[in-house]
């Protein structure tokens, strides 16, 4: 009785619907909002008929509902109007109500309902633990449902592929890729033998982690066995091979794939089209897009704003807005993503009032900008000094919910230091720390930044010395930050004193440190010190 199994399926002290909508009225009329109008009509009448029909015929009402979606209080409500009506479930019913309550992430109740179906002396079938099963890894409670799995087992019960898979699929998502390997070993062993799902969610898992070497075993692994891979195993490894950058091997993949008639779908190509454009090969990635369209494959939204994004990465917007307004013409409508792709676009490429026109754009779409949307927007118009709108759109933000946060500021702290307004940034600083926002290291190296070209060296040590009394680990940004402003100052002997002491702390200086310490050292006629240092740098292999 001590174990879990037991434990999770006792009833809660008293029945509780959080979710329970209002479907009836005092006449138990249906008050139908988003839900199927008819089903709900038919149950409904039903429930009024003098000769009530079988539990069958509500199970099948029930079924359609769930078969819909986002129709799960819905259900739990109509369950309840039949308890209250006199008609006793079945354990169809049951499991229907088990799936529902795993879908809103209300475990408890689906396991208590569970004891439900032992108590009526039902078993439970396959259906209804791998619900469950699947209930548990939805919450991310995945040890807890390889601990069911564990008292399923030991108490008998037989599961599936089905199953074992939905497990694995909880394991891999979670990051947990070395026990989704060894349930998969313990499989082989068994009378449960894995599928190509089971396989395909491994291998994707691998790849994700970066482990292509071992995901490219696994598949041969597979093949021996006589499991074919389909297009989504080839899809999850040609991911692998793209961002490991092994680009060529991924076109292997795809040539390979079409040559076993395995299509490839609109994901394998938006991968490899991704993948060329983080890499600034264009014009490689319109021909992956050609192909894909002469293949009779749809680009999507995701596909198109893949290819924006790589135009505006070489800071060509004026392609990015072509694929922008090709997508639109297509009939693809472009979703908040490549809003804020364009706008950030416009911003860099200092065409901030093509970027206003857009953010405009959305709101008469009905899109509702996001976080990442102000931010691009606030940021591109901090550099181009329009202030007074920036914060209009951090007030904006405030009103619709989407506070502020540490990136938006750091705009408003980076042109206020550019301004030489270091008060002003000062202050900002301690208003980002009274709103309860954690400045971040990108926050202070702007503001040490700007008091030492402010001519207020002392203010940056004291800040810089104040984040080291706190235990910050600096990054190499802020070291070499503090170091510039000590060398224009003419302090060598400190800023050789902070050089050693940033190693110490494990923070190795990169090319840009050495060079500006050299360059200073030069410029005051210090070429011994310069000297020594050009050697260290070179044999740093920085050079």
């Amino acid at each position: 009785m001590s174990s879990l199994f037991m434990r999770l399926t006792r009833f809660p002290s008293k029945p509780f619907f959080p979710f329970t909508l209002r479907l009836f009225s005092h006449s138990h009329n249906v008050n139908v909002n988003d839900v199927n109008d008819d089903a709900i009509y038919s149950f409904n009448r039903m429930l009024q008929m003098r000769n009530t029909p079988s539990i069958i015929e509500f199970n099948k009402i029930l079924c359609s509902l769930v078969k819909m979606k986002n129709n799960y209080s819905t259900v739990i409500s109509l369950s309840q109007q039949m308890e209250f009506h006199g008609i006793r479930p079945d354990i169809l019913t049951i499991t229907i109500l088990i799936n529902c309550y795993c879908h809103i992430g209300q475990m408890t109740y689906a396991f208590s309902l569970l004891g439900k179906i032992l108590k009526m002396g039902y078993q439970p079938n396959i259906v209804t633990l791998t619900t469950l099963i699947k209930g548990l890894c939805l919450k991310n409670d995945i040890q807890k449902a390889l601990y069911f799995h564990d008292d399923l087992i030991a108490k008998g019960f037989q599961l599936n592929q089905v199953s074992y898979g939905t497990l694995i699929n909880g394991l891999s998502k979670m990051g947990q890729t070395t026990a989704a390997l060894q349930l998969l070993r313990r499989l082989e062993k068994g009378s449960v033998k894995p599928d190509l799902v089971i396989y395909s969610t491994i291998i994707d898992s691998m790849c994700k982690d970066k482990l292509v070497d071992d995901a490219c075993e696994l598949f041969s692994e597979m093949v021996n066995k006589g499991i074919f891979p389909n297009v989504v195993t080839y899809s999850a490894l040609i991911y692998g091979f793209c961002i490991v950058n092994k680009l060529k091997e991924a076109i292997v993949l795809l040539n390979e794939m079409v040559s076993k008639n395995i299509n490839p779908d609109v994901y394998t190509f938006s991968i490899l089209i991704d993948a060329f454009c983080k890499e600034g090969k264009m014009k490689e990635a319109k021909s992956m897009l050609a192909v894909m369209m002469k293949q009779g494959t749809k680009p999507n939204v995701i596909t198109y704003n893949t290819l924006m994004d790589g135009f505006c990465l070489r800071n060509e917007v004026k392609k990015a807005l072509h694929i922008f307004n090709t997508m639109i013409q297509r009939g693809v409508m472009p979703d908040v993503k490549s809003y804020n792709i364009m706008i950030n676009g416009f911003c860099k490429s200092e065409m901030v009032d093509e970027a206003i026109k857009l953010f405009e754009e959305m709101y008469l779409k009905n899109m509702i900008p996001n976080t990442v949307t102000y931010n691009t927007l606030i940021d591109g118009l901090c550099k181009s000094g329009r202030i007074a709108y920036a914060w209009e759109l951090v007030d904006e933000m405030c009103d619709r919910g989407q506070p502020p946060n540490v990136i938006t500021y750091n705009s408003f702290l980076h042109t206020l230091c550019k301004n030489h307004e270091l008060d002003k940034a000062i202050a900002l600083v301690k208003k980002i720390n009274d709103q309860g926002i954690m400045p971040n290291l990108y926050t202070y190296s702007t503001l040490i930044d700007g008091l030492c070209k402010g001519g207020r060296l002392n203010d940056a040590l004291k800040v810089f010395n104040n984040l080291l009394a706190k235990g910050y680990n600096l990054d190499v940004v802020t070291y070499t930050t503090m170091i510039c402003g000590l060398c224009n100052e003419g302090l060598f002997e400190e800023a050789f004193v902070l050089l050693s002491k940033m190693e110490d702390k494990g923070c190795f200086p990169n090319a840009f440190t050495f060079e500006i310490m050299i360059s200073t050292l030069f410029e005051r006629g210090e070429n011994d010190k310069a000297e020594k240092l050009l050697r260290q740098m070179i044999a740093r292999g920085l050079l």
